[in-house]
């Protein structure tokens, strides 16, 4: 599904796969995170047995960068070769927040927007329905909801797209002194941290091949205590490769007593952006709260190797919660999450509506009436 094509006489778009080494010369080019890493996307991709992509436009300096996963609408409804002669696909971003980048010199609406109606164009060619793409807090930050206000369009043939704010992510500026960095962090918090250190327990960074193990153990244990989803659940082999296509951007932060591990977590370093990524605690040691004192041993770690923010993400759901709660104790400073939700094609996006609401045996309108993008996958108890 590679290949270059021009579309107007001066934007070129190209469309790469991990193994194109155009990928890579790009992101080269862009301050980037480890989302838009092309082993990240096949790695993603194989999780949800999809195809990994990204998309290059170009209009002279300005440069556009949009990495994705391709799957077939085929498991959610059967067989659409029936009614259309050719498979049907959509898009969706990779786990966490990936976003697109642009250069510096194309961060302006005139070619955001010129871009986007690029890439639609490419995704409509190629049977691709819609697309839900989930925004970087931190990378996307020039991005302007406006650019996508077309979601209600009375023109049904072109593509629609809103862009949604789901909620606020936690952000901790490392340019800040330590001294200034713990002012701010709630009493509570400081509280904690001091009376876990005075009670022998201690944090640091392990190395992979130590602590790989311990990390899995952990995490798994987390997730099956507060009833995860299986979104949430990775196996040995996911891990393995992660941490082998991140390098030396991953590391495993854990918190022991009396020699044992107790919480763990993997932290990733990229162009600095710390970000705190999955991790867990013992359920016997959740009272004395190991997070509160490893959280504040990666603030400390991440500002002394002189990067610039700590993302600790936001809570389940990007919901404002307990977990929100908690980890705003660690800085005032906040930024929105946001996804953007396309319908490339209107015909075909209502089309498959329909036949998942026939091939499940429910009314139509209670499929419309859902906030869940794209409507044809949501899930069903």
């Amino acid at each position: 599904m590679a290949g270059t094509t021009t579309f107007l006489q001066s934007i070129t778009t190209q469309v790469v796969v991990p193994s194109d080494l155009a990928w890579q010369e790009c992101l080269n080019l862009i301050p980037h995170d480890f989302y838009h890493l092309p082993g990240y996307l096949g790695l993603e991709a194989d999780r949800i047995n999809g195809v990994a992509e990204a998309i290059i436009v170009e209009d002279g300096e300005s440069v556009f960068f949009l990495p994705y996963i391709i799957r077939n609408c085929d498991p959610i409804i059967g067989d659409i070769r029936a009614i259309n002669d050719d498979r049907i696909y959509d898009i969706v971003s990779p786990y966490g927040y990936p976003g697109m980048l642009v250069n510096e010199s194309g961060q302006n609406t005139q070619f955001i927007t010129t871009a986007l109606n690029t890439i639609y164009e490419n995704w409509s060619q190629r049977n691709i329905c819609s697309a839900f793409l989930r925004l970087h807090p931190l990378l996307n930050s020039y991005i302007d909801p406006a650019i996508s206000d077309r979601y209600d369009s009375v023109d049904r043939h072109a593509p629609s797209e809103r862009t949604n704010l789901r909620g606020e992510v936690v952000i901790c500026d490392l340019t800040q002194t330590l001294a200034e960095i713990w002012s701010q962090i709630r009493s509570n918090h400081r509280t904690k941290i001091n009376k876990l250190k005075r009670t022998g327990f201690t944090v640091k960074m392990g190395s992979i091949e130590e602590y790989f193990d311990v990390f899995i153990d952990i995490y798994t244990e987390t997730m099956h205590r507060v009833n995860a989803t299986q979104t949430y659940y990775f196996t040995r082999d996911y891990f393995d490769r992660f941490i082998k296509t991140l390098g030396e951007g991953v590391n495993i932060c854990v918190v022991e007593t009396a020699g044992t591990a107790i919480a763990a977590c993997l932290v990733t370093e990229f162009n600095g952006i710390v970000q705190y990524h999955l991790g867990g605690t013992r359920t016997e040691f959740l009272s004395q709260s190991p997070t509160t004192m490893m959280l504040h041993y990666i603030i400390e770690w991440g500002q002394q190797r002189h990067n610039r923010y700590l993302n600790l993400g936001g809570g389940l759901g990007s919901n404002q919660d307990s977990l929100y709660h908690f980890k705003s104790g660690f800085s005032k400073e906040s930024k929105s999450f946001a996804t953007m939700e396309v319908i490339v094609n209107r015909h075909l996006y209502d089309r498959l509506i329909s036949l998942r609401a026939e091939s499940s045996g429910m009314a139509l309108p209670l499929f419309e009436q859902t906030s869940f993008f794209p409507v044809y996958r949501l899930p069903l108890a």
